[in-house]
């Protein structure tokens, strides 16, 4: 068989924990060995096959289908092989993952890329908050990859950010881009809320517009080159197709925030 498919059934009234069940790991594994697995539903350890029905073995592309909104940790420690998600997914999709393929042909809970170091994650739905955000006390969010969301995406979209690329084909909540060190932040809709608050080098663009915190300056109106190269990126890599206006248009890019680096940039979309 091609691939390792888990088919979920109706979920009970705890929440799944599948942390760890990736394609890099199951790449080894007997079907026996993969239905084995544990894992934790609410505060009781199970093995995967008492939760799921599992199908083909050693394989790194790995399916999951069925009643999967109530699994959390989907992707987690993701190293490599690609994961479709036939569905909706829990919360937790992807955290610390650091390379592979991941989509999910639904929408997502909270914690979508947090802590991501590699690989790209796909949400067809839409994602809630904390989007390519970082662990609880960590100073540091997503490091590397790429998070797509075709739909909205909560509060806290790319907040600490290092590196990586966080594209939501929405709108965004408050505190996009919040604390970001680098990195970049695409958002096709309405920014609600403030945006990149404590901004040191990352950049945002706001194609639907964003309120300009005070802490940033006008810089100028422009057409960016770099965007129309990572507009075509994402057409010919992931099939995110930008519309003409916001490929060719004119941008007015500031500077920000004032009161950290300064070396941030949010750029908003002002017309062809």
């Amino acid at each position: 068989m091609a691939n390792v498919t888990l088919s979920f059934r109706k979920p009970g009234a705890s929440r799944v924990d599948l942390s760890g069940v990736v394609p890099d790991r199951l790449a080894g594994l007997s079907e026996r060995e993969i239905a084995a697995l544990p894992v934790w539903v609410g505060s009781s350890r199970v093995q995967l096959g008492e939760m799921c029905t599992v199908k083909g073995e050693k394989s790194a592309d790995l399916r999951i289908e069925g009643e999967s909104s109530n699994v959390d940790g989907i992707g987690g420690g993701m190293r490599g092989g690609r994961l479709t998600v036939l569905g909706d997914a829990g919360f937790d999709v992807g955290l610390g993952m650091g390379g592979g393929r991941l989509e999910v042909n639904g929408s997502v809970r909270d914690g979508c890329g947090v802590a991501l170091s590699g690989g790209s994650i796909r949400v067809a739905g839409s994602a809630g908050d904390g989007v390519g955000g970082a662990l609880p006390g960590a100073s540091r969010g997503m490091t590397g990859g790429e998070v797509l969301v075709t739909g909205s995406v909560g509060r806290g979209a790319g907040a600490s950010a290092r590196r990586g690329l966080v594209v939501a084909g929405g709108n965004a909540g408050d505190g996009a881009g919040h604390a970001m060190i680098a990195g970049t932040v695409l958002i096709f809709g309405t920014v609600s809320g403030v945006v990149g608050r404590w901004n040191k080098r990352g950049t945002i663009v706001a194609f639907g517009g964003a309120t300009v915190p005070a802490a940033y300056r006008f810089a100028c109106s422009y057409r960016p080159v770099f965007l129309r190269v990572l507009l075509a990126y994402l057409r010919d890599s992931h099939g995110v197709i930008a519309e003409d206006k916001f490929v060719t248009g004119r941008y007015e890019r500031y500077c920000g925030d004032l009161s950290e680096l300064g070396k941030g940039e949010l750029l908003t979309w002002t017309g062809p």
